[in-house]
């Protein structure tokens, strides 16, 4: 049976679609309590094997909660929240080994998942981990690369291509649960109503509030100066010591933005090659077509060639 004070939703993907500032805003509503730690990965954490391998994956394996008790201390400070989540965007990813757990410990849930033209997905990944100075080569060679890293044990935000194909991780949530909610990045960008009213409906808390704006999180690209890039670099420690302050209960979130607007400040745009992106859009344009057909929805906005 479920205790009272773990998870009742999910954001579970997908990766870089804005889901740290999500999860940044829905931790402001009264009526919704988030965990401290955004990505504990506790689920996939049940399965994924350790050590992870890759340039600075101790950062990411230092801060998983891979113990039960640990995982219930994120929720130690629940009081009377009605909504009651947390948000690893590896869950949509690692679905096969994920939904089956969720299930058996906390039951039919409510499940959140945001995509975003999966070309863009890819992209995100590789310019979050050349920012941080682990990915030392081209997208292209990083690309090229994706099922020797793999086999090397890498974490999962290293497999660019793969991230993107959202049919059968969607489907499988789709399947799996019967309260899912699905929103698309781009169909706010061009007006529709705002992801948060559609989220705190979902949630059945108060839709009318509004929180905030904070700092825009994880901004990516290649630093102007990489000499001032390595204060913010993850490292080992890093990652036991928000794991560490995360379990006592502190918003991390409230002075890392101060953090975020500095990094920020030292980062620069990179673009992807023109014949690049023409060939990641024909090559996920089938399982696009696919999700469409899923979702009921028009894709277009992700401009797939005929």
């Amino acid at each position: 049976m479920r205790h009272s004070k773990l998870p009742n939703f999910m954001l579970v993907g997908a990766p870089k679609c804005g889901t740290t500032s999500l999860a940044s805003h829905l931790a402001q509503h009264p009526q919704i309590y988030l965990a401290r730690i955004k990505e504990p990965k506790f689920f996939t954490a049940q399965f994924v094997p350790f050590p992870l391998r890759g340039p600075g994956d101790v950062f990411v394996e230092n801060f998983t909660v891979k113990k039960l008790t640990e995982y219930q201390r994120l929720f130690d400070r629940v009081r009377d929240e009605k909504a009651i989540g947390e948000a690893s965007v590896d869950y949509l990813y690692f679905h096969h080994g994920v939904i089956p757990l969720i299930k058996k410990m906390l039951g039919d849930i409510q499940i959140i998942i945001v995509l975003r033209n999966p070309v863009e997905v890819a992209f995100s990944a590789y310019k979050n981990l050349l920012r941080d100075a682990r990915e030392t080569l081209s997208f292209e060679e990083g690309l090229a690369q994706e099922a020797n890293r793999r086999r090397k044990g890498y974490e999962y935000l290293w497999r660019y291509r793969d991230l993107g194909y959202f049919h059968a991780q969607v489907k499988a949530y789709l399947k799996g649960f019967s309260r899912v909610l699905v929103l698309i990045l781009e169909h706010f960008e061009k007006g529709s109503p705002e992801p948060l009213h559609q989220i705190f409906e979902f949630l059945k808390v108060d839709p009318s509030f509004k929180p905030g704006l904070r700092t825009r999180f994880n901004a990516s690209g290649v630093p102007r100066f990489k000499w001032a890039q390595r204060p913010f670099n993850p490292t080992a420690f890093k990652g036991k010591a928000y794991k560490f302050l995360a379990l006592r209960g502190v918003d991390i979130d409230k002075w890392m933005g101060w953090v975020e607007s500095l990094r920020g400040l030292n980062i620069k745009p990179v673009q992807m090659k023109p014949e690049t992106r023409r060939r990641l859009l024909k090559t996920y344009r089938p399982d696009v077509k696919k999700l469409e057909r899923l979702l009921k929805t028009d894709l277009g906005c992700w401009q797939l060639p005929a």
